[in-house]
């Protein structure tokens, strides 16, 4: 049988005689209405795109719940991709992704993925129990590995970022420290004693004053001369100096 198909196949190709589909193999049939895109290569796609634009390895990108949408078969020929992510942010936690694939340079179909990710990676912690106003030091946090797509988008992944910073409320022991839960601590407080600098035309004076306001290193601040008792303006240098600019 095998042999007499392969004779009427050779007619065909040698006189253009049309014959019955049925003659052809399921093989031949599916090479000449081309094939989906494996489902292993699909999820290939997924875990290099994601791993790429979190910057992580397989290890710490783990990927569930895989789904694959719209997958139709495309001809033969020189296949390439195109993988852009539908939803907004880090690839993590719910993924959708949509792939462009081409055949010799011409858009063939478009291919739905989506599944969960769960992205590991460093996180900071306190090391112990700590009050409302206490100021981040060094050995107040370390760094643990968590499921980032299973905490909020605002926690700390690097401990500089906390440094010095004050807490708004207590906290225990081993808590993943989020954005809102510090704030900046002021570079002089209300009521300090600072050295107020003036200069101009080469010439600096310094004058003790003391602050009516707090600020931040490069905030504008009401001051008082103590020595005129008058009230100027002056930037914040650091915690001991302000600096009157004209």
């Amino acid at each position: 049988m095998k042999k007499a198909r392969n004779i009427v196949l050779l007619m065909v190709l040698l006189t253009g005689l049309c014959v019955p589909a049925e003659l052809f193999s399921a093989q031949q049939r599916e090479q000449a209405a081309g094939r989906a895109i494996p489902e292993a290569s699909l999820r290939k796609l997924f875990n290099d795109y994601v791993c790429d634009h979190l910057g992580k390895s397989p290890e710490d990108a783990i990927l569930s719940r895989f789904k694959v949408s719209g997958n139709r078969p495309v001809p033969a020929g020189q296949h390439e991709y195109r993988v852009f992510q539908k939803s907004k942010g880090e690839p993590k936690g719910h993924v959708r992704l949509t792939v462009i694939v081409s055949v010799n340079g011409i858009s063939q179909s478009e291919v739905a993925l989506s599944g969960w990710v769960d992205a590991f990676g460093p996180v900071v912690c306190t090391t112990r129990s700590m009050q409302k106003g206490e100021i981040i030091r060094g050995n107040d946090v370390y760094l643990a590995r968590k499921n980032l797509s299973r905490l909020p988008t605002n926690t700390l992944t690097d401990p500089d970022k906390a440094m010095g910073l004050v807490l708004k409320n207590n906290v225990g022991g081993n808590t993943c420290l989020k954005e809102w839960m510090l704030k900046r601590n002021p570079t002089v407080d209300r009521g300090k004693r600072v050295t107020i600098l003036a200069g101009m035309d080469g010439l600096r004076i310094s004058v003790p004053g003391r602050t009516m306001e707090k600020g931040f290193v490069g905030d504008f601040i009401k001051v008082e001369n103590v020595m005129s008792k008058k009230k100027i303006f002056a930037r914040v240098v650091d915690s001991a100096t302000v600096m009157v600019e004209f």
